[in-house]
């Protein structure tokens, strides 16, 4: 279920700005950033968390019981999958509890990188910002299709991984180029450079970019664990004589970019 309780994103009429190309020797820099990770709501608890050592890979059932079919028992989870302010974002109720949690995430950490950024999310609307998302799947999809008595047609636009980036582009009013892409563990890393690509060709002024992934179902961590590819104590050792590379964990992150020079 969601939570209604605050107020509406309020709306703008801003015009967009006349397009401009970015040189390569131009700098684009990073200026907002924020993220939702293992034990942590926000970029400031994960650094604490990090710099106090907390153990981040926690072995509670929080989506599962520990150590079912043999999986790894420990795992990253992020917290609060099922809070959403559906009509800050100006959704509706229906669609919002068949939003995929991935979404849901995008649109507040989209939210929040442009107010990390120190910019009033009101001045952006209507400008040529880009969306450029990176990510592995979406289980909801198919959970929410298997009762053909229900289904209404929402989670068409709320669950599909096409419209991840599509969604956010519409809600703040960018008119950039938008989409989402698929390479595996190099999604975000190529989100990241074709957002940087398109500012240098001219395609937008500035860019939402954004990688995320979340487990929900065991069956996918199964997947892996079959192929001897998850770390048994949940600790990753890419490079260890082990070679146990992986352990399961869900992350989302957004960075707001944008040419030096740019002003808003």
């Amino acid at each position: 279920m969601v939570d209604n309780s605050a107020q509406e994103l309020p709306t703008s009429t801003g015009n967009a700005e006349n397009s401009c190309k970015h040189e390569k020797d131009e700098e684009i820099v990073i200026t907002g950033i924020s993220g939702r990770l293992p034990e942590s709501n926000n970029m400031e608890e994960f650094k604490s968390n990090l710099l106090n050592g907390v153990d981040m890979i926690t072995d509670d059932g929080r989506r599962w019981t520990p150590g079912l079919y043999g999986l790894p028992e420990r795992a990253g989870k992020v917290k609060d999958l099922d809070k959403f302010d559906a009509e800050f974002f100006g959704v509706d109720t229906k669609e919002a509890n068949l939003m995929d949690p991935q979404l849901r995430m995008m649109l507040e950490l989209t939210y929040e990188a442009i107010i990390d950024a120190g910019v009033n999310p009101l001045t952006i609307r209507g400008t040529r910002t880009g969306v450029f998302v990176g990510a592995f799947q979406s289980e909801t999809t198919q959970a929410f299709s298997q009762d053909s008595e229900r289904i209404n047609g929402a989670a068409l636009t709320a669950s599909y991984q096409c419209m991840f980036a599509n969604r956010v582009s519409y809600v703040f009013d960018f008119k950039g180029p938008s989409f989402q892409m698929d390479t595996a563990c190099s999604s975000s890393l190529l989100a990241l450079e074709r957002a940087v690509t398109s500012m240098r060709l001219g395609h937008c002024d500035a860019a939402i970019v954004g990688g995320l992934n979340v487990l929900l179902k065991p069956q996918s961590s199964l997947q892996f664990h079959r192929l001897n590819m998850l770390s048994a104590d949940g600790k990753c050792k890419a490079f260890d004589a082990s070679g146990e590379t992986r352990s399961k964990y869900r992350t989302y992150l957004r960075i707001f970019i944008h040419g030096k020079e740019k002003k808003f």
